[in-house]
């Protein structure tokens, strides 16, 4: 799975900050702000919302943790694109990514569909 390269820079540059943990708390802090707004079965209509008040990487974290959660139930570019997501976020805390989860009580295959022109947006097709 290739990401767009603008769109890695970003991720590595705001998830992993300057490598510190008050950094990584920072980080963390917005994306735990962005799941709880995205924790929602309203979770479609205020997607676009979220993107624009927290920005594409943390709800890209988000997105990418719950994919990994519900990964038995999804696509594998799907799960793939996630997993990329995932491994360019360096500075993770050791206890996880559970916390990024999203709760929106949909069935799982849902995000592809809220998420998917996202997914799309922020991948480079061969």
């Amino acid at each position: 799975m290739k990401l767009d390269g603008d769109f890695v820079r970003e991720v590595r540059k705001k998830a992993n900050g300057d490598g510190s943990r008050e950094a990584r708390f920072a980080f963390i802090k917005e994306v735990k702000e962005a799941r709880k707004k995205l924790s929602t079965p309203e979770v479609r209509r205020t997607f676009g919302e979220c993107i624009k008040e927290y920005g594409r990487v943390p709800v890209a974290i988000c997105v990418a943790a719950t994919i990994i959660e519900r990964r038995d139930r999804l696509e594998t570019r799907t799960v793939r694109w996630a997993t990329s997501v995932l491994e360019l976020w360096t500075n993770k805390p050791y206890s996880g990514i559970a916390f990024a989860h999203i709760n929106d009580n949909l069935h799982p295959t849902r995000i592809e569909e809220y998420a998917g022109e996202f997914m799309r947006l922020t991948t480079e097709e061969p």
